[in-house]
């Protein structure tokens, strides 16, 4: 069965959200896109999984297809020994009728910020929404399939720590925009599961430190995950908010403020921020305007074949593996330490005694990344300063606090 098929008879099957996997085949009349679904996963073996934004209902597949495309011409060309036993796979997922996945991200970032409008809004739902905000089916199965067989047996009882300790470390995930969203009701599940005692404190932390995880452009509150959670972004992109302060204090005027490359570690979100991906108005270069016909911007909006989408990087896209012509420096520094983060967690995750990283491990240590990564801590605690000093007058006002974005599938 073609995958389209079998994507178009899921949806009939059910009102609620689903998910599967799916990992690059050769092309075929049976797999048109050079995609097939992926069902058989070891549970012993490193795994690198794919969680995509959200993107025009037509266009799922093609979106996925092109995430593992560039994900796996980047891993297996940086290390071609991986090919024999890396499993690189895309969950893909269908909202149904029940889940809106621009509300699911605000309620998730109500419940960390502001819990009494969360409750507020949440009753407002049908008791079908209510369960999908809650426990969306598509992450539950998500987790049922790949987190849940790396930690207990087939009874679903818990495995002794030093086995469920080596699986979690071979599982590496990449997340994009609504996939952090994603990751992070995983992890809801994943602390559900470890409430009780079978495991102490201290094993708990390091069972979900063990994880790593890398998200571009995360659109969800920063700080919360127990996991290895490592963030890029650019502070221009106003489409996300992570609920950390820094977005909105960069863009206090109408423009960003052109810091450069900045991290922010610990409890606001272990997050490398850019100023800006594009080089147009920021570093001496000049800002360019362009005068925008509606009409067509709307009719060219889905065009998959857009030259403008193929060389031009903008602020909410996926960073990539590879150099657009309008990069900044700072960007171009920023996907290389992506990069790293990636190689070194795959790395581990594939040698015989895999062992926990830290940040500092993961952007390249002493060898690599290690000045550029100390500016950024540098920068950060200068702004981190600023931002605390600015924040006292309750007033202050930001461009970015007015700015609204809506989907237009």
């Amino acid at each position: 069965m073609k995958i389209e098929d079998y994507f178009e008879q899921k949806k009939q099957e059910t009102n609620k959200s689903f998910a599967f996997f799916v990992k690059k085949v050769p092309h075929s009349e049976e797999c048109p896109y050079g995609i097939d679904i992926c069902s058989d996963f070891d549970p012993d073996k490193p795994l690198v999984l794919l969680l995509a934004g959200t993107s025009d209902k037509r266009d799922v597949l093609r979106a996925c297809n092109s995430l593992l495309k560039k994900t796996e011409n980047f891993i297996f060309g940086s290390i071609p020994s991986a090919k024999k036993n890396l499993l690189l796979c895309a969950a893909v997922c269908h909202f149904g009728k029940y889940f809106n996945p621009d509300m699911a991200r605000r309620l998730l970032y109500l419940y960390h910020k502001d819990y009494p409008s969360y409750m507020a809004q949440f009753k407002n739902f049908d008791e079908e929404e209510q369960v999908e905000y809650a426990f969306p089916e598509y992450v539950s199965e998500i987790y049922a399939k790949i987190l849940l067989p790396r930690i207990c047996d087939r009874a679903h009882n818990l495995l002794p720590f030093d086995i469920a300790l080596r699986r979690l470390r071979k599982l590496t995930v990449i997340a994009y925009c609504h996939g952090a969203y994603t990751w992070m009701k995983i992890e809801e599940q994943l602390n559900l599961l470890l409430m009780g005692d079978e495991y102490s404190n201290r094993q708990k932390k390091r069972l979900l430190k063990s994880i790593t995880v890398l998200a571009y452009s995360p659109d969800c509150p920063l700080g919360y995950s127990k996991t290895q959670f490592i963030s890029v972004a650019s502070a221009s992109d106003l489409s996300i908010q992570h609920g950390n302060g820094f977005i909105r204090y960069v863009h206090r005027n109408i423009f960003v403020e052109d810091f450069g490359l900045s991290y922010w570690g610990g409890s606001w979100g272990k997050v490398f921020y850019c100023a800006q991906y594009a080089k147009g108005g920021v570093e001496g270069n000049p800002r360019v305007l362009k005068r925008v016909d509606p009409q067509v911007w709307y009719e060219n909006l889905h065009q998959q074949n857009s030259e403008q989408k193929k060389s031009y990087i903008h602020e909410h896209d996926f960073l990539g593996f590879s150099p657009y012509p309008n990069m900044s420096n700072a960007s171009l520094k920023l996907q290389r330490i992506a990069m790293s983060i990636l190689m070194n967690a795959i790395e581990n995750s594939s040698s015989n005694k895999p062992k926990q990283l830290s940040v500092f491990d993961l952007i390249g240590g002493w060898k690599h990344n290690f000045w550029a990564f100390l500016m950024a801590r540098i920068n950060g605690f200068i702004i981190l300063l600023r931002l605390c000093w600015w924040a006292r007058n309750p007033h202050q006002y930001s461009f970015a606090d007015n700015v609204r974005f809506v989907s237009m599938d």
